[in-house]
């Protein structure tokens, strides 16, 4: 597993406020903070280079035509298969998250689909056909609520107290150089 990365409050405001607008300026960013155009765009190359952000062009599923939601969780047996699972279904392209997980079942996915017919289809032609595969249960998301987002905090916790920007304005920040 990765190592983690430490997080100050710039590195916090900025992660959090691309989230919530991807595409705020360099520019208003460095004014928000009241730092330099500079800080912050190495600050955003460094959370890209180690991996903490990643810049993706979000599509909402049902508004795209996919209409059937699912996740399912599998048993794979022998279990010295899990990996080998998990990475064929890492290639599907309906599958939009994988997991190992513990528990009752080896592996978790989500799948996207147009409808209920395609999803039964890629079940008995794309998973189910993977060696490895011992069992499954799917469970059909009838409507989403809300979407995977969080906001950081300085420890790298999940809250959903932090303020929209999570920063503030009081705060000092020193510029680099």
């Amino acid at each position: 597993m990765a190592d983690q990365v430490e997080l100050d409050k710039t590195d916090i405001y900025l992660l959090n406020t691309l989230s919530n607008n991807g595409r705020k300026s360099f520019t208003d960013l460095a004014q928000d903070l009241n730092v330099s155009v500079g800080m912050v765009r190495n600050r955003y190359k460094r959370l890209v280079d180690e991996g903490v952000l990643h810049i993706i062009g979000w599509t909402d599923p049902v508004k795209s035509g996919m209409n059937s939601y699912a996740r399912i969780v599998m048993k794979i047996r022998p279990t010295e298969l899990i990996r080998s699972v998990a990475e064929e279904l890492v290639t599907i392209d309906e599958v939009s998250f994988v997991a190992l997980t513990t528990g009752m079942y080896d592996l978790e996915i989500n799948v996207t689909c147009q409808n209920n017919s395609d999803l039964l289809k890629l079940m008995h032609s794309r998973i189910h056909t993977i060696e490895g595969v011992y069992e499954t249960s799917t469970t059909m998301y009838m409507e989403i609520l809300k979407w995977a987002s969080h906001k950081v905090t300085s420890l790298g916790a999940v809250s959903e107290t932090v303020k929209p920007n999570g920063f503030a304005m009081t705060d000092t920040i020193e510029d680099e150089h």
